[in-house]
């Protein structure tokens, strides 16, 4: 347990017969309060951000056009200063980071990087010198709805280059600042756009005002409406990739993440939870850490503004900004401030807009201020933290993760992809290796060896921990990267393997394929088929999907095709032109990592599946329409519109809830409901609903949106889960109450399945162990029809996270995926979710069978 520094007891409260009775001030609005500090002066030469706005702080949310313009400018007459952009968001607009210290430093700023990244390898010889700054990032607004966190950032780059005195000139000399605004541009305009469609001349307090609401989706999200503290180690996105290039560019000693919390709350800054750390994350860092923000503490007890550290905040999840640097030998720091628009009435009393944007300003400048005392501390932290980090790889037992990804290089690629990004080197395995009767060929298998500087953060994405000393968690418990992405892989634990040379991941195009004389082939295995499929319906073509396996004979040889396959004929293609046919099958290949068979013949070498076999079943160009809108999972809608629209290249419509009433169903083949709550669609929805499925049409139901399908459309209730813990303990002290409750939930684990590979929704697979995401208790018996549990929840389900053993009981053997024909439509439910944050690559081509195949598998005959 980490030593609490006292807060000045007088300041902000009385102590009475052995209790504290806090009497806080701040619940004062302060906007009579000097913004700036009195004590310091400023360049009149560099504008202040109200003078660039036009309009003063807080009194509306600056535009991010206009924040980026104020950066550039701030660049342009501060010799302190350098701009950059570091990546761009999927709507295009820049994310900038400000490279900030002293003009003598700016002069050798590629020498100081050199140096310290030197500092940060095991065993080396890169001295602490007199001059070595420490390094300190502030990034704001990666929720962009949070507003005084990308607000704070302006006030923040407008001291650092205009202020005067012995204070700015200590921070300049003796550290390298980097400055990020905003890390989520888009959701940022999202959320500007709307504190200034409802401001209002007279300020409105009333918490119910559209002011202190939020749109759908919230400015929190991006483009595709994902949580982007999330994305540190995932990277899916543009930002996060831009990010953290940039983090590992410089990997600097500490790393400030400001962001806004609930309006009842007071002030949050890290240290967190003691008993909620990665095991991996030492506890001279937490140390450390509390150490760097006495600063900020000193700066909120000289105003007598109340805070907390250690409680409910974690540093568990390694993917989110301010746990994802201490796999590295940053200090990651959360700030969380009380979150107002405007003016608010609370249950504190009433929060200033303008005096938020002031409470991060003045905190980020003490933080740094502190940062830069604290030099010599942080960076030998980070030179102990190499040699430590060197010491626990030599003396884990596991030296080495072999993997391999048979039958689809692109998701190979992706695997490869997201490992190089997070700094870890990946070798190829050079002879076979055999672990546990399982066979690893050097034709296809790779190697990560754990001594390497990042050995933490491989032991992050490769291990499966399933016990805990606190079961309680901010984010997801279980993130085994291998087992998110379908990957088979095995520790090694000793150098019985041999590596080969490292890898760098490139996509896998493949060779054209030959002129077809009679049929065009691929396998279905391949990630991006189901793209390529697309392609095909798009442009007017009639593919045909295979229900069993094939061998035939193509112009790469003899070829076996597994169930799910797609086979293109050259004829009966409406005049169709072949040579426009090979283009776009040769586009398929070079494009979509997929390789394509030219076959010569309808005769092949399996019996009963000749190329115009009837086994052969003819396919629907799908049109899906996605629901969205108030009480929908922004989340869970978003993954979906992300998958399709971004990597897929398929349209999706995307529908509002409330216009599911008159909507006209017949021009859609597929209805997509995800998580949210569906209770208020009226009776008369729900039966247009019901009959469009009889007729044809297809609902895929994704957690909540499973549930709601199963009760309504197939009369399938979830099963009824019992409290464990609470059921049956007859008493339980309340201070104990939310570690007990824990005990009842899935801490986003990751739970095994078996899957029918057999089913059309399994094509593609060639194991029937598949891992899934799981946050819920949702799940289904097996319904009476023996052929519509596709997955099955394992009977030891726990793959990697937390689920108490009660939990892991009660869903062993429940139906995770259903699939049901309904009239002449289908109803498919997923209680787990198959998109989950886009990493879920293994899952993934569930979800999109379920668009490709939902009319490929027929009712039980009576």
């Amino acid at each position: 347990m980490l030593m609490r520094t006292l807060p000045h007891a007088l300041k902000v409260g009385l102590m009475v017969a052995g209790s504290v009775f806090c009497l806080s001030v701040q619940a004062d609005v302060r906007d009579t309060q000097a913004f700036y500090p009195q004590d310091v002066g400023f360049n009149p030469d560099i504008p202040t951000p109200e003078a660039f706005l036009g309009h003063p702080l807080g009194e509306r949310m600056a535009r991010n056009d206009l924040m980026v313009a104020y950066l550039k400018l701030l660049a342009e007459k501060s010799d302190r200063i350098q701009y950059e952009v570091i990546a761009h968001s999927h709507e295009k607009r820049p994310i900038v980071t400000l490279t900030i210290s002293s003009p003598e430093n700016l002069a050798r700023l590629e020498q100081i990087r050199s140096a310290h990244l030197a500092l940060q390898k095991a065993g080396g010889k890169q001295a602490i010198s007199q001059d070595m700054p420490v390094v300190s990032w502030v990034n704001y607004g990666v929720h962009g709805g949070e507003v005084s966190s990308t607000d704070s950032a302006m006030p923040v780059a407008y001291h650092l280059a205009a202020a005067n005195g012995a204070q700015i000139e200590r921070i300049l000399k003796d550290s390298v600042i980097l400055l990020t605004a905003s890390f989520n541009p888009d959701g940022n305009s999202r959320e500007s756009a709307w504190n200034w469609t409802f401001g209002a001349e007279v300020p409105v307090t009333d918490g119910v005002n559209a002011l202190h609401g939020e749109p759908w989706p919230s400015g929190r999200t991006n483009h595709y409406w994902f949580d982007l503290n999330r994305q540190w180690m995932l990277q899916q996105h543009p930002e996060p990739v831009g990010w953290v290039a940039k983090f590992h560019q410089w990997r600097p000693n500490m790393v400030a993440d400001f962001h806004e919390m609930h309006s009842h709350k007071s002030y949050y800054f890290h240290p967190g939870a003691p008993d909620r750390v990665f095991p991996l994350i030492g506890q001279d860092a937490m140390a450390l850490l509390s150490d760097v923000v006495q600063g900020p503490r000193d700066f909120m007890d000289s105003e007598a503004r109340l805070y907390f550290n250690e409680e409910s905040y974690d540093n568990f999840y390694i993917g989110k900004g301010a746990t994802y640097p201490h796999l590295y030998g940053s200090l990651g720091i959360l700030f969380e401030q009380s979150s107002t628009s405007g003016l608010l009435d609370t249950p504190r009393g009433l929060l200033s807009f303008r005096d938020n944007i002031r409470t991060q300003y003045r905190v980020g400048i003490s933080l740094l201020d502190s940062a830069a005392a604290k030099r010599e501390s942080l960076l030998s932290f980070q030179r102990k933290f190499a040699d430590a980090t060197k010491a626990l790889a030599q003396d884990d037992k596991t030296k080495a993760y072999v993997f391999s990804v048979p039958g689809d290089e692109a998701r190979a690629f992706h695997f490869l992809e997201l490992l190089h990004r997070n700094q870890i080197e990946v070798k190829r395995l050079a002879r076979d290796v055999k672990v546990d009767g399982q066979v690893f060929s050097a034709s296809n298998a790779f190697v990560v060896e754990t001594d390497q500087p990042t050995y933490r953060m491989i032991k992050g994405m490769f291990e499966r921990i399933t016990s805990f000393e606190n079961n309680t968690f901010y984010d997801v418990s279980g993130w085994t990267m291998p087992l998110a992405f379908g990957v088979e892989y095995a520790a090694l634990s000793s150098r019985s393997y041999k590596a080969g040379d490292s890898v760098l991941p490139a996509f896998p195009s493949q060779n054209a394929p030959a002129k077809a004389d009679v049929a065009y082939a691929f396998d279905w295995s391949h990630y991006y088929a189901p793209r390529a499929l697309y392609r095909l319906l798009k442009a007017g073509y009639r593919p045909r999907v295979t229900t069993e396996p094939f061998t035939t004979d193509s112009d790469k040889g003899k070829v076996t095709l597994g169930r799910g396959s797609i086979v293109m004929s050259v004829g009966w293609q409406g005049g169709a032109k072949p040579d426009e046919l090979h283009s776009l099958m040769s586009q398929i290949a070079k494009e979509d990592a997929v390789p394509v068979y030219a076959v010569g013949t309808s005769y092949t070498a399996s019996v009963g599946m000749d190329l115009g076999s009837n086994l052969m079943l003819e396919l629907d160009q799908p049109k899906v329409l996605l629901v969205i809108g108030e009480g929908i999972s922004q989340y869970d809608a978003g993954e979906v519109w992300h998958l399709l629209d971004k990597r897929m290249q398929m349209p999706v419509v995307l529908l509002h809830k409330d216009k599911l009433s008159w909507v006209n169903l017949k021009d859609y083949s597929h209805l997509i409901m995800v998580g949210g709550s569906y209770a208020d669609l009226a009776d008369k929805t729900v039966q247009k609903i019901d009959g469009w499925v009889k007729d044809g049409g297809t609902v895929v139901g994704i957690r909540d949106g499973a549930k709601w399908a199963g009760q309504k459309l197939l009369d399938l209730n979830p099963i009824k889960f019992s409290k464990g813990t609470l059921a049956s303990a007859p008493r339980i002290d309340y201070a104990n109450k939310e570690n007990a409750e824990a005990q009842d939930i899935i801490g986003g684990a990751i739970m095994a399945g078996d899957l029918d590979i057999t089913h059309p929704l399994g094509f593609g697979y060639q194991s029937r162990d598949i891992a899934s995401q799981r946050n819920t208790l949702l799940a289904f018996e097996p319904p009476k029809n023996p052929f519509a549990t596709v997955v099955k929840i394992a009977d030891k389900p726990l793959l990697s996270g937390f689920a108490s053993p009660e939990n892991q009981q009660q869903l062993a053997g429940k139906a995770m995926l259903v699939a049901e024909r309904k009239g002449k439509g289908s109803v498919i439910l997923f209680t787990d979710n198959p998109n989950f944050r886009a990493y879920f690559y293994g899952t993934e081509k569930l979800f999109m069978n379920s668009l490709f195949f939902s009319k490929a598998f027929n009712k039980p005959r009576a």
